[in-house]
């Protein structure tokens, strides 16, 4: 048996075992940088003004404050309506490139009994049920990287 034949499997499984060091070395460098470009959690946020009494009394809780929104005055309320808007400030995902389109599946995501039954370029809408009662939540585009939630019940 020559030197090149006894020796070739032995090389090839140890550039397969580097290969997949490598790998898994890259990849575990990979997922800290990644996090801190991660946009914030809005479910904290959608979850509260969702089980608001009153959505009157948001404007004074900031467990309500949503990311990107920068001022109460972005947003209006009433006994039974929640209305916000502010401009998307996150880029694509590399998953979704659309501001509206992620914003839906964030709604969608954040809620264990929701109904997401209006999906169009400019609008996302879903019904969240809870213990005692149905929460409309709708998500649309009101300019070029311009969102609104309306919330009302």
């Amino acid at each position: 048996m020559s030197f090149d034949r006894r020796f070739h499997p032995l090389t090839r499984r140890a550039a397969l075992a580097l290969g997949a060091a490598l790998l898994l070395a890259s990849a575990a460098h990979a997922t800290p940088a990644a996090q801190p470009n991660e946009p914030a959690d809005i479910c904290p946020a959608l979850r509260h003004i969702v089980d608001a009494p009153d959505f009157k009394q948001l404007h004074a809780q900031a467990a309500a404050q949503l990311p990107g929104v920068s001022a109460a005055d972005d947003c209006r309320a009433n006994t039974h309506a929640y209305d916000c808007h502010w401009r998307a400030h996150w880029q694509a995902d590399g998953v979704v490139n659309d501001p509206l389109e992620e914003f839906g599946a964030d709604i969608a995501a954040c809620f264990p009994n929701v109904v997401h039954d209006v999906n169009t370029p400019t609008r996302q809408h879903f019904v969240v049920t809870t213990d005692d009662r149905r929460v409309n939540v709708t998500a649309s585009v009101q300019g070029q990287n311009e969102l609104r939630l309306r919330v009302t019940r």
